[in-house]
């Protein structure tokens, strides 16, 4: 009972006190009579008591009434929020079996919180995609169904319809759900966009990928959400690259350029477009400009793909002598000489100058003793002279050190090998990721002197991590 009721209350008693003692004191006051007309007359007391009944028991009455509402109204909020506590605990303990891949009882938890409450939005989602996972896909589709029937301008629900329904092989119905997230939710649909720029990647459609960015960068700069943006700046980057690569394919040789050297005015240490920009030097006819640009390329990274680059380039044009030139020049002015040493060394062999392979990777082995790959060369180099002994030794160590391999470079996000370097990841899509394999050797990137850069992998619908390459 409030204080207030109760002092009510007892006010109420002392007045009952005083009038019946003042009433006892003034009987034959009292007893006098009260004329109502020129007729008909009353008691004092009969009154007095009239006035009483009819100014003091509403009160007192209203007083009751009000304190037992407040008091059932108390014990119904108690009685819901144990209910809730209840149910909140059921979700919970069917979230947790959901990620324990706990479904047939993640599932049980579900239905018993839908028979109490058959209309709660999150547990209809929820059993919806437990049962798709255990396999009755038609059931979780009938479930999200009725979510939809009951929440019909839930972006949540169409976006599990859609998930049923590709399940289910009916991909059409899927993309239609899709489509109607982007149509009727301006502002919404950020996980459509990415999962069809995602196929879109995947399929080497450079084009419909880069529409499909651009309105996912647009979304999430309407929402000020500048790490999102930040996120998705490498793929941005990667696309732009990919335009570029299709100019310089159709001979638009100066807006490749300019497209390229924007890149690099972003970010310095894109490899793949300052390979390409002196790949669009050498379309061009200007080999001495390609030269400049992979020489640039190299002082500003320190990635060996551009000394083979241009290694192959002077092969390719039957320019061996001034490879040889190049690399002694890069020699004299590096900083950190073992990557150009080993691509000289290399040179010489694949020019069949086996005593300058030799004088030129003399002196490597200290600094990269536990690289397969020098010992490799060592042991092709000593077996082409017939120096089989000295060959067999440097092929013991080869594979003791880490195996043999035909493969020279590796994705830094995958670990993908390829015999040969490229831009992209064919595995994981990534850019700016594949370099020459040195990582087998045991030795870091700061012995070899290549620059830490950044790397764009992959997305996914919820994002991408982007990573800097040692």
């Amino acid at each position: 009972m409030h204080l207030r009721t109760f002092v009510g209350i007892l006010v109420a008693l002392l007045v009952v006190v005083a009038v019946s003692y003042f009433s006892h004191q003034n009987v034959e006051l009292l007893s006098e009579r009260f004329e109502i007309t020129t007729e008909r007359s009353i008691p004092l007391y009969g009154m007095v008591l009239a006035v009483f009944l009819l100014g003091f028991l509403p009160v007192v009455t209203m007083l009751l009434v009000k304190t037992l509402k407040g008091d059932l109204a108390l014990r119904r909020e108690r009685r819901l929020s144990r209910e809730a506590k209840s149910r909140s605990g059921s979700f919970r303990r069917a979230v947790d079996y959901q990620a324990d891949g706990q479904w047939g009882r993640a599932s049980g938890e579900l239905s018993a919180l839908l028979a109490e409450q058959p209309e709660e939005f999150a547990s209809l989602l929820l059993h919806g995609e437990v049962l798709r996972h255990q396999g009755k896909v038609q059931e979780a589709l009938e479930v999200h169904r009725r979510a939809s029937v009951l929440y019909p301008h839930s972006v949540a629900v169409l976006y599990q319809l859609a998930e049923d329904y590709e399940v289910l092989g009916e991909g059409e119905v899927a993309r239609q759900m899709r489509d109607r997230v982007l149509r009727d939710y301006p502002g919404i649909g950020l996980k459509v966009l990415r999962r069809r720029r995602n196929a879109a990647l995947g399929a080497g459609d450079w084009k419909g990928a880069s529409q499909l960015q651009e309105k996912i960068q647009i979304l999430l700069s309407d929402n000020a959400d500048t790490d999102g943006v930040e996120r998705e700046n490498g793929v941005r980057l990667g696309l732009a690259y990919q335009d570029a690569v299709s100019l310089l394919e159709g001979r638009r040789v100066e807006e490749a350029r300019e497209l390229l050297q924007r890149l690099l005015d972003e970010e310095p240490r894109f490899v793949p477009a300052a390979i390409m920009l002196g790949e669009a030097a050498v379309v061009a006819g200007d080999d001495e400009r390609a030269l400049a640009e992979w020489r640039a390329g190299y002082g500003s990274t320190g990635s060996p793909v551009f000394l083979q680059r241009i290694e192959d380039h002077f092969i390719e044009s039957e320019r061996p002598l001034e490879a040889i030139e190049t690399l002694h020049e890069l020699i004299a002015d590096a900083g950190n000489d073992l990557l150009p040493r080993f691509f000289l060394g290399r040179l010489y062999y694949r020019l069949e100058m086996h005593a300058e392979a030799l004088k030129a990777l003399d002196g490597l082995g200290e600094r990269i003793h536990s690289s397969p790959t020098y010992h490799l060369l060592l042991a092709r180099i000593h077996e082409r002279r017939g120096e089989l002994n000295r060959a067999a030794e440097s092929y013991l160590a080869s594979v003791q050190e880490a195996g043999i391999t035909a493969a020279e470079y590796v994705c830094g996000i995958c670990r993908a090998k390829f015999s040969s370097w490229q831009a992209r990841c064919d595995l994981c899509g990534s850019w700016n990721s594949v370099e020459f394999d040195f990582e087998e050797e045991k030795i870091s990137a700061e012995e070899l002197g290549v620059r830490s850069r950044p790397v764009w992998a992959v997305y996914t619908e919820n994002g991408m991590a982007g990573t800097d390459q040692d």
